[in-house]
């Protein structure tokens, strides 16, 4: 599948993703979101020195593309398995002169052989579905049906990858619904990562998490730490909390 282009079709559009990039995606596909923008700050702020990086289920490239500018001695592999995403990877790669940085690699994440024969990562970063086939109804859209939905795999298969393929001193970072921090520890437990950090993120103060951040470590076994509070609005009104701006900082987001 060759990637769109704006003579193609016009259900695509290139929007701003930070000050320097810009991002082709689906008007009714699946979108660069709050979820990409907190996974590459947590990775970025983890493996500030990080050399290779490894992002699974790169989709379009959201989140490789924010790590590239964020660690800007970094070069990035992103491994998807939906074509037509990783059209758009390819795409977003040649627009925004990633070329000699970013490889987006078309491949299931559960097949060694996309991977085989690669040095380490020194961070690996990942949000898989999070709903299992079953657990609801799958949108019509396909694109939007393998985001959300175990089609390949949970996170149990992202973290095995992870595992895999991660340096000795490397860190994965993996980004779960708000219920799903649990789910993630035992994935990291079960394939011999200790959990350093973990962090809820809320949509405002008191509120029910809307993601969990799960940090993984090679090291020995240790309980998994306190969850921490990442509130990303103030308790009233429409204004970012300080520390979601500076996430968007960090990452210089389009008004921040």
């Amino acid at each position: 599948m060759s990637a769109p282009g704006p003579e193609s079709t016009p259900v695509y559009l290139c929007d701003p993703l930070t000050h320097r990039l810009r991002i082709w995606q689906r008007v009714d596909g699946h979108k660069a979101t709050s979820d990409d923008v907190l996974l590459a700050w947590l990775g970025a702020t983890t493996r500030p020195d990080a050399k290779r990086c490894l992002d699974l289920g790169t989709g379009k490239g959201t989140v490789a593309m924010l790590l590239s500018q964020a660690l800007s001695e970094t070069r990035l592999v992103g491994v998807e398995a939906f074509p037509e995403s990783h059209a758009l990877a390819l795409r977003n790669i040649e627009e925004n002169g990633l070329a000699g940085r970013f490889e987006a690699r078309l491949g299931d994440l559960r097949d060694a052989t996309v991977l085989a024969g690669e040095a380490p990562y020194d961070l690996v970063t990942g949000a898989p579905p999070f709903m299992r086939v079953g657990s609801g109804v799958q949108p019509r859209d396909p694109q939007r049906a393998a985001g959300r939905f175990e089609l390949r795999g949970g996170v149990e298969a992202y973290v095995e990858a992870a595992a895999a393929h991660l340096a000795p001193a490397g860190a994965c970072v993996i980004l779960m619904d708000g219920g799903g921090g649990p789910r993630a520890v035992r994935a990291f437990e079960r394939f011999g990562l200790c959990v350093t950090r973990r962090v809820d993120v809320v949509p405002r103060p008191g509120r029910a998490p809307t993601y969990a951040l799960v940090v993984g470590e090679r090291g020995d076994p240790t309980p998994a730490p306190e969850s921490e509070t990442l509130a990303m609005r103030v308790p009233e009104g429409d204004a970012w909390s300080e520390a979601f701006a500076a996430v968007r900082r960090r990452l210089d987001l389009p008004g921040s």
